[in-house]
C-alpha cells in the first residue's frame, strides 16, 4: 500500500518538476537502487563472515577478526543512512544531500576508522588527529541540529 503511495505520488509530482528536477529522481532512483543492492551484498559477507567465526571448530577467535567486523557494520551503517536520505529526498523532493547528512555519514567514517586503527605502530599524533576530527565534525553536526530546530520552530 505504501509503495502505491509513493509511486502514485512521484507520478503527480513528475508533471510539475523541471528537465534538471526530473533528471535528480531518475539519478537518486539509480543510486538508491545501486545502494540497495550493496547494502544486501554487504549484509551477505558480514552474515557469512561472522558464521564463519562462529562455526570454525577449535578454532579461537583472533583479536583482530573483531575490529573486521565492527568495520563492516560501521560500513552497513554509513550505507544505510546515505541510502535512506537519498530514499527520503527522492519522496519529498528535497535536496539530494543535506549537510547534516554528509556531516553525519563522515563521523561514522572516522568512527569506522579509528576502529580499525592498529594502536601499536601509529604515533600519537594520529589518534589526536582522529579525535580533533570528530569532535569538530560533532561541534559542525550539533550547531546545524540547532539551527534545523530553530528553523523548524518558526514555521
Amino acid at each position: 500500500m505504501r509503495n502505491r503511495w509513493f509511486l502514485e505520488r512521484l507520478r503527480t509530482n513528475w508533471t510539475v518538476l523541471t528537465i534538471y528536477e526530473r533528471f535528480e529522481q531518475i539519478v537518486s532512483l539509480v543510486i538508491s537502487l545501486l545502494l540497495s543492492i550493496l547494502i544486501m551484498a554487504a549484509l551477505w559477507n558480514l552474515i557469512s563472515s561472522v558464521a564463519h567465526l562462529i562455526n570454525t571448530p577449535g578454532a579461537v577467535v583472533q583479536e583482530d577478526q573483531f575490529p573486521v567486523v565492527f568495520g563492516s557494520i560501521m560500513s552497513l551503517l554509513m550505507a544505510l543512512e546515505f541510502n535512506h536520505t537519498i530514499f527520503h529526498s527522492i519522496q519529498h523532493r528535497g535536496q539530494i544531500v543535506r549537510v547534516k547528512t554528509v556531516v553525519l555519514i563522515a563521523i561514522l567514517g572516522i568512527s569506522r576508522e579509528y576502529i580499525l586503527l592498529d594502536a601499536k605502530p601509529l604515533h600519537a599524533a594520529i589518534i589526536v588527529g582522529y579525535g580533533i576530527s570528530i569532535l569538530c565534525l560533532g561541534i559542525v553536526y550539533y550547531v546545524l541540529d540547532i539551527r534545523e530546530s530553530s528553523n523548524s520552530s518558526f514555521r
